[in-house]
Formats: structure tokens, C-alpha cells, sequence
């Protein structure tokens, strides 16, 4: 016989330390992204994404100058930050700065509008301000609706 009681205090604590990892990788990524970016002249960055009926993507990546003139994001390998988790690999794969954009996006997503992909979906952009060391979500989600009339023949 199943303790339910017992299944939902393990899946809440492993809901939530999944939730703390991915808060923690949230933030290691927000700190490597900013030295990268303003290394490359880089002052704002617009991460576009969409999704409805099951899926959704990032679309786009567009960084720009500080005339707001769009420019290529470099393939920049950020710097490894140290980590406190002794089970991670020590050389890990260097990850590049438009990957770690695209990984903050969907972390942020996850996080905070989870199941944007699903049913009507959602469409956005994730904001980063370099200078200010910002980084503002703006999720447009899409809902169905209708309206019901009734009428006496």
C-alpha cells in the first residue's frame, strides 16, 4: 500500500531542490554573461521566444550596441566559475556565450511562466540591460476565450 502522504513529502522535497538548482544555475549564468557582453561592446540583449501546442523555442538572439545598433553575438567562451558541488566535472565543456543567453531564457521561463509552450502558449522576450546589470522577462501569455450569448425564440 502506498503512503501517499509519504509520496508527496518526497516529491515536494525534490520539487524544491530541483527549484534551488536551478535558481543557483540561474544565477552562475547571469554573472558570467554581463563580463562577456560588455567585453564584446555589447549594451542591451533581446532574447525572443514563442510557443504554443506543446512546443516553444527561443527565436532569436539580438544583441546591440550602445547606438541600438544590432550586432553579432560573439562565440565567446565564458569564464568557468568555481563550483562548491564536488560531484561536478572539474573540466567541463566550455559553454559559449549565446548558449548560456539561450539557458537563461528558459531557466527564466521554467521558473516563472512554467508550461509557456503549452496549449495557446506564450511569446516574449527576456530583457538584459548590460550597464544595469538587468535582466527583465516579459511573457505575453495566450489564452482562448469566448464569449456566450443566450437568446429566447
Amino acid at each position: 500500500m502506498t503512503d501517499f502522504k509519504a509520496a508527496l513529502a518526497e516529491f515536494s522535497a525534490r520539487q524544491a531542490e530541483r527549484e534551488a538548482q536551478a535558481q543557483v544555475e540561474l544565477q552562475r549564468l547571469k554573472q558570467a554573461v554581463i563580463p562577456a557582453l560588455r567585453q564584446a561592446g555589447i549594451a542591451k540583449v533581446e532574447i525572443r521566444f514563442d510557443g504554443c501546442g506543446d512546443s516553444g523555442a527561443v527565436e532569436e538572439i539580438v544583441c546591440l550596441d550602445a547606438a541600438d545598433s544590432a550586432v553579432a553575438c560573439p562565440e565567446a567562451v565564458l569564464d568557468p566559475s568555481p563550483s562548491d558541488r564536488p560531484d561536478e566535472a572539474v573540466c567541463a565543456d566550455p559553454l559559449l556565450l549565446p548558449a548560456a543567453l539561450e539557458s537563461i531564457a528558459y531557466l527564466a521561463l521554467e521558473r516563472h511562466h512554467p508550461g509557456w509552450e503549452n496549449n495557446d502558449g506564450a511569446s516574449g522576450q527576456l530583457e538584459i540591460d548590460v550597464a544595469e546589470t538587468s535582466f527583465v522577462l516579459e511573457c505575453n501569455v495566450r489564452f482562448t476565450d469566448y464569449n456566450q450569448h443566450y437568446t429566447e425564440l
